[in-house]
């Protein structure tokens, strides 16, 4: 039984806003009072209290032309709809009353029916059919799609649904929802419970709040008592990770947000206590909630992030409502039909396929695991080289958003931004809709988990080596369901390789060589960089060997060193405007460097810093074109190097120099 008390809103001063002033008459005092507590102050609000008027008056305001919901400059998505949804019949408004241009959402939900089966994963399977009985409608029938089919087939035979815990939550809600039997579901999730109490978003994984929350409600759909040991754990850790400010976060230092709350508040309420008494520091969670929405009546994803506020309002009003998932109807608003629901009373069991799972799952080169569902559609790269391999893959139709400096292959320049290589703009990439990220090393580690902590599946490329840059290769190919292009596209590379290290590993004298990405001061590639490796498996040697990394080294060092080889970086911003490449330009003309034996011999090279530093596919034209360098006896004179005339779209001299003093200060020299 949830217990009702007076709350004070957060942020005001002890006066609810909400209540009308205090008249000149005692009674009338005692009256607005009591009033105050059982419409303004109470827990669960009402749908008549402001602040879910001003939600749903914000989701007005995300409903597009085809009746779906999205994010604003952005098309209907499915499952901002779902979700909008369910938020709706938690109001008790009829969804089918929502209509724009003569469509409802549900009208867009059957119409994008198969797109989810198609693109959806196991939990996405699982919101449609929560929103379909939220709605009255079939999930066996509506929109000609047996859902409850396709979510059975995903059901393995010992209740794990998908691959992760998160997939079976859902999973036991949407199936308990309809009626089904989830024993064996139920009995593997409360197998998963972590010592502390908690859920993690897989097995093995630490408890988070959200998982749990969702956990909670799983548990409570299958019939699971508030009062047993595996609730009442979850409970006991969620009281242990409440912030300091009230709120709960997804897990780590991350910031408390609206979405945490949400299905914190929620599982609290499926487990019979009143969240508006779990305090922290004077405020208790409900209160943080409600301090994240805005004037406008949409709800921040925290205090200082903005993303997604058509999905945090449509997550919130059911939570402030006391409406846990799932969402039946209850009592639509008055002068609206409610429908019937159409669900069989004792649904027909189906034979299910545990093979049969539509998934595959990967561990990137951060070492997470990542599970993807299905084949992916829409792709957000955020590293060059992560473009130039699904481009190689094919898979440019596929490319949603690409960074700022993905300029190759051509065709990358038209695709949309989504920000820096170091500044992701998040809420691009989230307006994108991927289904699939790939990130890499210099994203930042802040920007890679925000990405996952959105709910987005996020692969990280990482390459150290050339070697790495073929594994990668065929991680991507793995993750978006081109196995067979990753595989000819690697044994090609491999071939080029190995045609090139089969003449020069048998010589016997190496020429040194240095690598200089910059000229004032002068940098150059030392050790664990790709360009040591190209040099190394050209036929050279590297003259700064002993430098870790990318490093400055003085005049002096440089001209001590003498290399017989300098390569230096054209594009990336190295340009003139005369057309003249700096770098090159310097060594040729500055009276000091007259006397270096490369500057005397003519054996100053130049070189795309792009296809030397990316770890792509690239990389092997890098090792083709320095050996030829090296070697023209062996690999045939090169033609002479064409003065670079247009300004390479790349970091920049002054990014490249952050970028270099970035990976110097983390210990790991490379470039994407």
């Amino acid at each position: 039984m949830i217990r009702i008390q007076p709350r004070v809103q957060a942020g005001n001063t002890g006066e609810d806003t909400r209540c009308p002033p205090p008249r000149n008459l005692l009674v009338v005092v005692i009256v607005v009072t009591l009033l105050c507590v059982t419409a303004g102050s109470a827990y669960p609000v009402s749908p008549e209290d402001p602040t879910v008027e001003r939600g749903l008056d914000y989701l007005h305001t995300c409903q597009k032309g085809d009746g779906g919901f999205g994010e604003e400059g952005d098309e209907s998505s499915p499952g901002t709809t779902d979700w909008s949804v369910m938020a709706i019949v938690a109001a008790g408004e009829d969804p089918r009353s929502w209509t724009t241009n003569n469509t409802s959402p549900l009208d867009y939900l059957q119409a994008s029916g198969n797109e989810t089966l198609a693109r959806g994963g196991t939990a996405d399977i699982g919101r449609r059919i929560l929103t379909l009985i939220a709605a009255g409608e079939d999930p066996k029938t509506s929109g000609g799609i047996d859902h409850l089919a396709e979510l059975q087939r995903r059901v393995k035979p010992n209740g794990q649904a998908g691959d992760h815990i998160y997939t079976t939550i859902w999973t036991v809600i949407a199936l308990a929802a309809a009626g089904e039997n989830t024993s064996t579901s139920t009995g593997w999730l409360m197998d998963q419970q972590n010592p502390d109490g908690g859920f993690g978003w897989t097995s093995g994984a630490e408890s988070d709040p959200d998982d749990t929350g969702a956990a909670i409600m799983a548990l409570r759909a299958a019939g699971i008592p508030p009062g047993s040991p595996v609730i009442q754990n979850t409970l006991t850790y969620l009281r242990g990770v409440q912030q300091d400010d009230g709120g709960f976060n997804f897990g780590g230092t991350s910031a408390s947000n609206s979405a945490s709350d949400a299905w914190v508040i929620q599982g609290i309420v499926a487990a019979g206590e009143d969240p508006s008494t779990w305090e922290k520091n004077g405020t208790d969670v409900v209160s943080h909630l409600e301090g994240l929405q805005n004037p406008d009546g949409s709800f921040q994803h925290a205090a200082y992030v903005t993303d997604n506020p058509c999905r945090m309002t449509a997550s919130a009003i059911p939570a402030l409502l006391g409406r846990p998932y799932p969402i039946t109807q209850a009592t639509l608003a008055p002068g609206r039909q409610q429908p019937t629901p159409a669900i069989s009373s004792s649904p027909t069991p189906r034979e299910l396929d545990p093979g049969d799972v539509g998934a595959i799952t990967l561990t990137d080169d951060s070492g997470r695991t990542i599970t993807i569902q299905g084949t992916p559609e829409r792709i957000v790269s955020l590293a060059p080289a992560n473009t130039e391999i699904l481009f190689a893959l094919g898979l440019e139709d596929q490319i949603v958003g690409v960074t700022d400096y993905c300029d190759y292959p051509p065709a990358a320049l038209d695709k949309p931004k989504v920000g820096g290589y170091s500044t992701v703009n998040i809420e691009k990439v989230v307006a994108a809709d991927p289904d699939l990220v790939f990130a890499s090393f210099g994203n930042t580690e802040d920007v890679i988990n925000r990405l996952h902590d959105l709910g987005l599946t996020v692969i990280s490329l990482d390459p150290a080596t050339i070697d790495d840059v073929l594994h990668d290769i065929t991680l991507v190919g793995e993750a978006t369901r081109q196995e067979e292009e990753a595989a000819k596209l690697v044994q090609n590379l491999t071939a080029r390789i190995q045609a090139v290290t089969d003449k020069t590993e048998a010589l016997e004298e190496k020429p040194t060589v240095a690598h200089v990405v910059w000229y004032d001061p002068i940098w150059v590639s030392g050790n664990a960089t790709f360009q040591d490796e190209v040099i190394e498996k050209a036929g050279g040697k590297n003259a700064f060997d002993s430098v870790e990394g990318w490093k400055v080294v003085s005049f002096e060092q440089f001209m001590t060193t003498d290399p017989d080889c300098i390569i230096v970086n054209s594009g990336t911003g190295m340009t003139a405007e005369e057309g003249r490449d700096i770098i090159y330009d310097y060594f040729m003309t500055e009276p000091r460097m007259q006397d270096l034996s490369a500057v005397k011999e003519n054996r100053v090279f130049i070189i795309d810093a792009d296809i030397i530093s990316r770890g792509g596919p690239r990389i092997v034209d890098a090792l083709e074109e320095v050996a030829q360098d090296l070697h023209p006896g062996l690999f045939g004179a090169k033609e002479p190097t064409p003065t670079p005339t247009r300004q390479s779209r790349g970091m920049g001299v002054a990014i490249l120099l952050l970028a270099l003093g970035f990976a110097a200060a983390a210990g790991r020299m490379r470039m994407r």
